[in-house]
């Protein structure tokens, strides 16, 4: 049969088994774990992430000012960019009223007129007693302006040549026409390098006598002394208009000579 083992010893208070200890319980108190390093670890990196949002905050802003900067320059540059246009604008249009300016000054500069130059050579005709038939003016071709071998302009360009006259007339003698060359070589309108006789010979004198009628038919018409037939070859002088302002003044030509003083006086044609 079934047998009942009850111990009773347990429930006397007298009676206590000896607790078994366990190793940590043998050692004593637990110790407490350091935890030090971690909450300096959590608070280096929650600073670091505080500096790093900061910068980017700080960065951010400073984009953003920058950006703003850049709008405000972008437009003042538009600005200048139209102001820069408008000046090359102004500044071409006036480089073109100086050429045009230039190129007026210098057909001014360059003309000769035919009432100064007329009255020089009558001036001359008279001086020597020579008479003028004719007078022809060539004018010279366009010069082409000098190029290099690479066929960029010369720095310097030849000068330009003149209209070429070619005077026909009588002189009584060889002496009176050497005298008429000699006046012309002198003369500022002239260029006296180039002047040449083409021609001369002595011809029968072209003058014509009208006798008037007479009861004595025995008057005879008296021989003329022949003359000399020339031919001179001249180029006008390279001297410009106003280099010659007392010369042309004194021949007439007082409305070249006003316009050449004021182009002087505004700086147009250097005096």
């Amino acid at each position: 049969m079934y047998s009942l083992d009850i111990n009773f010893l347990n429930d006397r208070p007298d009676y206590k088994p000896a607790e078994r200890k366990t190793p940590a319980s043998a050692g004593g108190r637990t110790s407490a774990v350091d935890r030090t390093p971690i909450l300096i670890g959590t608070a280096v990196a929650l600073a670091a992430n505080a500096l790093v949002g900061g910068v980017w905050l700080v960065f951010n802003q400073r984009n953003a000012q920058l950006q703003t900067e850049l709008t405000a320059l972008q437009a003042q540059l538009g600005e200048k960019n139209d102001l820069v246009a408008e000046l090359e604008k102004i500044e071409a249009e006036a480089k073109q009223t100086n050429s045009e300016a230039d190129a007026l000054a210098t057909v001014f500069n360059e003309i000769k007129p035919w009432s100064a130059l007329t009255q020089e050579l009558a001036e001359l005709m008279q001086i020597a007693g020579v008479k003028i038939n004719s007078i022809e003016q060539t004018e010279p071709e366009p010069a082409k302006p000098a190029t290099s071998a690479k066929g960029e302009d010369a720095a310097a360009a030849p000068a330009q040549e003149t209209a070429k006259l070619e005077i026909t007339g009588n002189a009584n003698s060889f002496t009176q026409l050497n005298d008429f060359i000699l006046l012309i070589n002198q003369s500022p309108f002239f260029d006296g390098s180039t002047t040449k006789l083409l021609s001369a010979s002595l011809e029968d004198n072209p003058t014509e006598l009208d006798v008037p009628d007479s009861s004595n038919s025995n008057n005879e018409l008296p021989d003329l002394q022949p003359v000399v037939e020339y031919t001179i070859e001249t180029n006008l002088s390279q001297a410009k208009a106003s280099e010659l302002l007392p010369q042309l003044k004194s021949k007439g030509a007082v409305g070249l000579v006003n316009r050449i003083q004021t182009l002087q006086q505004k700086g147009v044609i250097q005096p």
